[in-house]
């Protein structure tokens, strides 16, 4: 399937990129996904998003002069003195009193101040006195009094367009009554695995036979980038199958599609893309693990061909398809890219780029450069030692190894 990554003077389909760099990969994928609409959305589904609309106060915050002790609600020059207590109030309540000389109310937090309160007066600070409560010498003007207004006030903009929503956020709009607000909705995906040695997880693989782990590791990474995937499903290795699975899948926005992409006899991915009328943007890229990768587009839908060995479907997800995704929803779409000093020596790849999960060591203190340490690995299949990385290392192409105490780039993995 080599001739897909050539020009076709007979048609007008544009020629296919292939064997690109992962910097072009990445730029030809982010050049390609575009920021999805805004809609209406209940607040509380909007955790994560960017939101579409600026957001105001509905009223002076706090509404009142609030008491920030419990305790006692004094007049102006009650230091000292001894005041009877003529009223009492609780956070919900109003007193209708004004405070005058010899008189205090008692107070709880979040109650509103009453008339006349020049501090409030915490309980401890304070002695049972013949007629009343007996006050501290010394009193500051305006202690424990959050003057109202003072947080913000009303018709002032909190939140504004290009926010991403998180829990401050939430309880920011809750406190202006905002039960609905426009935010940039989440794609739709969902995920095709292929394979014809794949069974489910709880399956009881023959001689021949795997458990499938890019399926489920798949849907834990959409998760873990706040989406909700709509659907997963195996094809097998028959090409019926893999265009009934495009087809199915054809309303998402993304569209998933783990194993088969590569050159063998049975990897019917490129050619399944192309008959259902994708565009096929680039497929191969030098890097490995990951390099027989493939990027299409059907009308606004992104297909994603993925390999299918699992740490090489996981480092493309993370590079390519995670950053399309947060692009989609209005989000910085690139993860800073960081520079650490090896812990031991590292063999580059001729004419690849290497990427290698690893541990950064998260000592703050420890030297101008994080340590990063390589994780051991037989294949790009081999998930079992891979329990536990933060990172991925950029070994780029050189002929000679890379030795311990050289600088080295990595990105952080993205953390549920």
């Amino acid at each position: 399937m080599d001739n897909l990554a050539h020009s076709n003077e007979t048609t007008s389909r544009p020629a296919t990129r292939s064997r690109i760099s992962p910097a072009e990969a990445l730029q030809l994928v982010l050049d390609t996904a575009t920021q999805l609409p805004a809609e209406p959305m209940p607040m509380l589904e909007t955790l994560g998003l960017v939101l579409a609309e600026a957001v105001a106060v509905d009223r002076d915050q706090p509404p009142f002069d609030r008491a920030m002790m419990d305790g006692y609600a004094v007049p102006e020059g009650a230091a000292g003195s001894e005041l009877s207590v003529i009223d009492q109030v609780a956070a919900g309540g109003v007193s209708p009193v004004r405070l005058g000389e010899g008189h205090c109310v008692e107070i709880m937090t979040g109650a509103p101040a009453p008339a006349g309160t020049a501090a409030v007066v915490p309980k401890e600070h304070t002695r049972p006195g013949e007629k009343g409560v007996l006050l501290p010498k010394q009193i500051t003007p305006g202690q424990h009094v959050v003057p109202r207004g003072s947080e913000c006030r009303e018709g002032e903009v909190i939140l504004r367009p290009g926010d991403r929503v998180d829990a401050l956020a939430i309880a920011a709009m809750a406190s202006f009554g905002k039960t609905s607000v426009r935010v940039i909705r989440r794609p739709t995906l969902a995920i095709v695995t292929t394979g014809a040695e794949l069974i489910p997880a709880d399956g009881v693989p023959g001689e021949s036979q795997i458990r499938d782990a890019n399926g489920p590791m798949l849907w834990a990474m959409a998760q873990g980038l706040g989406l909700a995937p709509v659907g997963l499903a195996h094809a097998g290795d028959q090409i019926d199958t893999i265009l009934e699975n495009l087809e199915r899948f054809s309303d998402c926005d993304v569209l998933i599609v783990a194993g088969g992409v590569s050159v063998g006899r049975f990897d019917f991915v490129p050619e399944a893309v192309t008959q259902v009328g994708a565009e096929l943007i680039f497929h191969k890229v030098r890097q490995k693990p990951g390099k027989p990768l493939l990027f299409a587009r059907r009308g606004d839908q992104l297909i994603f061909g993925l390999p299918g060995n699992p740490l090489a479907c996981h480092i493309c997800f993370h590079r390519y398809v995670g950053p399309a995704i947060r692009k989609m929803q209005g989000q910085d779409p690139n993860r800073a890219e960081l520079t650490g000093r090896l812990t031991e020596p590292v063999e580059p790849r001729r004419g690849r780029t290497h990427f290698v999960l690893g541990m950064v060591d998260e000592v703050v203190g420890a030297g101008p450069l994080p340590s990063v340490r390589p994780l051991p690995g037989k294949s790009s299949a081999d998930v079992f030692r891979a329990v536990g990385p933060n990172c991925y290392l950029e070994i780029p192409p050189r002929p000679d190894t890379i030795p311990a105490g050289a600088s080295i780039s990595f990105t952080r993995l993205d953390k549920i």
